[in-house]
C-alpha cells in the first residue's frame, strides 16, 4: 500500500469504500447468477445488501465531492462524519462475509454448486481486503 495520502489517509479509505462497495454490489447481482435456484431467503438478504452497498457508495462519492470542493480542508465535523460512515463500511462488509459464510455452510443450492462456492470464496476474501486495508488506514 501506498502512503502518499500522508496524514489523509482518511481520504485513501474513501477512496478504496468506493471502490469497494461497487465491487460488493455487483457480488450481489453475481450470486444468482452463478448459483441458479438460490433459496429465497438469500436472494432476500442479498438484495437488502445491495442496495445498502449502493447507498454507502454514493455517500462515499458524496465525501470525496464535498473534499474536492474545499481542496483537501476538511472540519473536525466532517472527519468525524467520515470516520463514522467508514466504521459502518467496514461492518457492512463484515455482515457480508457473514452472510457469504453461511450460505457456503447451510445453502443447499451452494454446497452442490462447486462453481458457486468457489465465487462465494472469492468476494469473501475480496471484501475482507476492504475490511483490512480501512481498519489499517483509519488507525
Amino acid at each position: 500500500m501506498q502512503f502518499y495520502y500522508g496524514s489523509q489517509n482518511i481520504l485513501r479509505a474513501l477512496d478504496e469504500a468506493e471502490f469497494w462497495k461497487h465491487q460488493e454490489t455487483e457480488h450481489t447481482g453475481l450470486i444468482p447468477v452463478v448459483a441458479p435456484g438460490l433459496e429465497p431467503e438469500y436472494i432476500n438478504e442479498l438484495e437488502q445488501f445491495g442496495l445498502i452497498f449502493q447507498a454507502q457508495q454514493a455517500e462515499a462519492v458524496k465525501f470525496i465531492q464535498s473534499i474536492n470542493r474545499s481542496r483537501g480542508t476538511t472540519s473536525r465535523e466532517l472527519n468525524r462524519q467520515m470516520l463514522d460512515f467508514l466504521h459502518d463500511c467496514i461492518t457492512q462488509s463484515q455482515g457480508f462475509c457473514d452472510l457469504l459464510q453461511k450460505m457456503l455452510k447451510e445453502s443447499p443450492t451452494i454446497k452442490s454448486n462447486s462453481a458457486a462456492q468457489g465465487v462465494l470464496q472469492h468476494m469473501i476474501r475480496e471484501s475482507q481486503y476492504f475490511i483490512g486495508i480501512d481498519q489499517l488506514m483509519l488507525q
